[in-house]
């Protein structure tokens, strides 16, 4: 019986890798075989001492003992397209971008945060069932941290719900299942090879993986927001145009004046903007391009906005000036500056996630069911791909009753006693970009945020 499978291994100090030599089925050894990508030794990066325990010397000697099994079945060895996973993983996500996905950056994300610490550094070929467990153990401990605290930890913090963890897993076993069988065969690094998320149980149970419910504003709780005084003009008729387009906050953002049709009565929806990636990029689905029909009681607001204005213009460059924190405790201090302090919008809990800026598109999409309006309709304007999505919202009005109010009711009336428009803009382009520059001068948010002119 011949000698087993096992690979030696040392450090080239000149050179600055790994190498192995394999003993050969016929007995013998082969020439150093350079085992590229691989990290240093941890304890002695120059001289790594013989049995270290350290995790590069690990994958090192996991890496030697792969590439000894397949010399020695007679299988092909191309050292240098043994990527670790990281390394596989900014190939896939790029690959992915260029396919027209949107949410690569989120994918990117939640990889880095969950998943490379467990399996970055290791060749993807030597990723085993054990370590894809070892990540689902990881986010089962995080779920139960989330169920102690009440809340998440934030983006450094290891509390995550239940129904995030399936998003980290969902990053993770897809990524495996192109590993296996993409369409991109340079991508198809495990091809011939077993899947190692096969059969792994995925993190939590069926309550922890239920997602929480969505926050939204009853129609006079919306009222009183847009009639308050404290808050400023320019906000309320931000809000305003929010709640009553129900549009995604990216999609909200880069909307422009030439997307705003008052004569037709719609907005037309083709871009959004990527809080993450700092940039425009197509809607978040498939049928994210779409047609948004203006209500009747919002079309004097828009229309004012939007005369006199050049297309490429943007209708609420005041969101340029926030990221998504800032605008959440923006939106929560005008909440408690207009009275409107239901423990709900204001703390996430167990069952329910605190209000925040996107909560005007749940507000309006809600307020659509509660008008009547037909399941499709709903799902059509909101841009979802999945009509489970759209029911989310029908079932949050079923679950209502009292009084709330009247959904997209006609706008407080100005001072001015000029229609029952919340905006004033002066009839005169001029007047209108003056006042325009005014506002983006006396913003105190860091220029960073402001977006750059954006032409149909």
């Amino acid at each position: 019986m011949g000698r087993p499978a096992s690979g030696s291994v040392r450090w080239n100090a000149t050179a600055k890798t790994w190498e192995c030599r394999v003993t050969l089925s016929d007995g013998k050894r082969s020439r150093p075989i350079p085992l590229t990508g691989l990290a240093a030794c941890a304890v002695a990066p120059t001289d790594p001492p013989r049995g270290c325990t350290c995790e590069p010397c690990k994958v090192s000697r996991e890496t030697a003992r792969a590439v000894s099994e397949r010399m020695r079945a007679g299988a092909h060895v191309d050292v240098a397209t043994e990527e670790t996973a990281n390394e596989w993983f900014a190939r896939y996500m790029k690959h992915s971008k260029e396919s027209g996905q949107t949410d690569t950056s989120k994918k990117r994300t939640r990889w880095n945060k969950w998943i490379a610490p467990r399996i970055g550094t290791k060749p993807m070929v030597l990723v085993t069932r054990d370590d894809v467990e070892d990540i689902r153990d990881d986010l089962d401990r995080a779920i139960l941290a989330w169920q102690r605290a009440g809340k998440s930890g934030g983006k450094k913090g290891r509390e995550v719900a239940g129904k995030t963890t399936m998003n980290i897993w969902s990053c993770l076993t897809s990524s495996f299942k192109a590993a296996t069988n993409s369409k991109r065969r340079d991508l198809r690094v495990l091809h011939g090879r077993s899947n190692p998320c096969v059969g792994v149980e995925p993190p939590g149970d069926r309550d922890s993986r239920q997602g929480r419910r969505k926050t939204f504003l009853y129609p006079r709780e919306a009222a009183a927001l847009l009639s308050c005084a404290d808050v400023p003009l320019e906000w309320r008729e931000v809000y305003a145009i929010a709640l009553y387009l129900y549009l995604r906050p990216g999609e909200l953002r880069v909307l422009t004046c030439g997307d705003v049709d008052p004569d037709f009565a719609f907005v037309s929806i083709t871009k959004a903007w990527d809080y993450e990636d700092g940039e425009v990029k197509p809607p978040k689905t498939r049928n994210g391009v779409r047609r948004v029909p203006i209500p009747a009681t919002l079309a004097p607001l828009l229309r004012r906005m939007v005369d006199g204005r050049a297309p490429s213009e943007l209708v609420v460059p005041r969101l340029s000036a926030f990221g998504e924190d800032h605008l959440a405790e923006q939106w929560r201090k005008h909440l408690t500056a207009a009275g409107v302090t239901r423990s709900e919008l204001h703390a996430s809990t167990r069952t329910h996630v605190q209000s925040n800026f996107r909560s005007c598109r749940d507000s309006g999409l809600t307020w659509l069911a509660l008008s009547g309006v037909d399941v499709t309709k709903i799902m059509r304007r909101a841009g979802h791909d999945h009509i489970q999505t759209t029911m989310g919202y029908v079932k949050l009005a079923e679950d209502l009753a009292g009084d709330l109010g009247e959904p997209f009711a006609p706008l407080p009336e100005g001072p001015e006693g000029s229609a029952t428009v919340l905006v004033f803009w002066p009839k005169d382009p001029q007047k209108t970009r003056e006042k325009q520059c005014r506002r983006r001068e006396s913003n105190p948010r860091p220029s960073a945020y402001e977006t750059p002119a954006l032409t149909n």
